[in-house]
């Protein structure tokens, strides 16, 4: 009986403790933890064209709906880059491997976590996206001659500026402010002794 209430005990701390987690106290602390996020009833609310899903890495990303070029994106895709995060599923033969958001823990190799999808239904509804170490550690796919959009990229030490077509190949470490980087990649002591295995490609 003691052991079962011990277990109780903790169980409950650590419900709590994620819970506090959760909480915001200004639409700044939301829009650090993912671009024009808003802080709504203590909890960040995703921006438009996003919905909030859950990350075993980093609590909660937003799913863009709509594609960068703004037209309806695909039912499975990652939270980053924003509207093409479909690049860089993890595939298999060619087709993304889909994964169970609810299965602890999940399916998906080393350095991928299980993202829910937008609008999938059954026991495989998610899909295997890199998480926040592995998202830090991709190249950045910097796009100079036609490169339309300022994104930001985790080098290794800091985050820096580069141009970005969202039709071109990319990778998942590409953010829309520099504050999103750096909350996302220096604020993660997971990547801390592997940071120097980042590299820029110029494409």
């Amino acid at each position: 009986m003691k052991s079962s209430t011990s277990s109780l005990f903790i169980l409950l701390m650590l419900t709590i403790s994620t819970v506090s987690c959760e909480k915001c106290e200004s639409n700044e602390e939301c829009d650090v933890r993912w671009p024009d996020a808003i802080c709504v009833r203590g909890r960040c609310r995703c921006p438009e064209n996003t919905i909030r899903k859950k990350s075993p890495s980093r609590e909660w990303v937003c799913l863009a709906t709509n594609d960068a070029t703004g037209n309806s994106g695909p039912p499975l895709t990652c939270p980053t880059p924003e509207g093409a995060g479909y690049q860089v599923m993890y595939r298999k033969d060619g087709e993304p491997v889909k994964c169970s958001s609810k299965k602890k823990p999940d399916t998906c190799p080393d350095g991928y976590e299980c993202i829910q999808g937008l609008s999938i239904l059954g026991a495989l509804d998610g899909v295997c996206c890199p998480d926040r170490a592995k998202t830090c550690t991709h190249p950045i796919f910097d796009h100079p001659d036609d490169g339309y959009l300022s994104r930001w990229g985790f080098d290794g030490a800091q985050c820096i500026e580069f141009k970005w077509n969202p039709e071109r190949p990319s990778s998942a470490n590409n953010f829309k402010s520099r504050a999103h980087c750096e909350d996302y990649c220096i604020g993660s002591s997971t990547i801390n002794g592997i940071i120097n295995y980042q590299t820029n490609f110029h494409l």
